[in-house]
């Protein structure tokens, strides 16, 4: 039985937009007849929608987050199946070195097409937390946000990256001497992971 994703708080709202219809005509220029169905108008397109169906082992979502788990092991739980992936990355059995006392760990779940974005709010109102102004998310019509805990040298930071289609969870963080994990870094991350469909 796999472990169950971890989600975000949601909330938000999609705008849609709406055209209006033309008047009849006047002073002998021909009208339109009020008795036929007028003809569809101008529609938004489509929002880009993501998908990670590619990913078929924690092996691909390995290799987009080496420079992070240096000196880490797989976990033996890692798995990758219908309802999504769970890979992490954990400190080896008798490790000693204190730089490898610590954990990076990627999830992806499938969003329903219609579904609302999550509400960063709360986060952004949270010491540590921080809404992610990133392009190429917003330009998707998602959201992220990362919460931080710890110092500039040794800090553990979770992040939700969230575009039509996908949810992803990341957690990493910053250890002296490695690459930092941060907010920034697990958009890139995603956006490696993920493609558009």
């Amino acid at each position: 039985m796999r472990r169950p994703i971890q989600l975000s708080v949601t909330a938000a709202a999609l705008v849609l937009l709406t055209g209006c219809g033309a008047a009849a005509g006047a002073g002998g220029t021909p009208g339109t007849d009020s008795g036929t169905p007028a003809g569809p108008g101008p529609s938004e397109p489509p929002e880009p929608q993501f998908s990670f169906e590619h990913v078929s082992s924690c092996s691909q979502v390995e290799a987009a987050v080496q420079p992070y788990i240096e000196g880490l092991v797989p976990n033996e739980a890692n798995v990758v199946d219908e309802w999504g992936v769970s890979c992490s990355w954990e400190t080896a059995d008798g490790e000693l070195d204190p730089a490898n006392i610590r954990s990076v760990s990627v999830q992806l779940a499938p969003v329903e097409r219609d579904a609302e974005a999550p509400d960063p709010s709360l986060v952004a109102q949270t010491e540590g937390g921080v809404v992610i102004d990133d392009t190429w998310v917003t330009s998707t019509g998602g959201v992220a946000f990362s919460l931080t805990l710890g110092t500039a040298v040794a800090g553990a930071t979770a992040t939700t990256v969230w575009v039509p289609g996908v949810e992803a969870t990341i957690g990493g963080g910053t250890w002296d001497g490695y690459p930092a994990l941060d907010g920034p870094a697990a958009v890139e991350v995603v956006r490696g992971l993920i493609t558009q469909t």
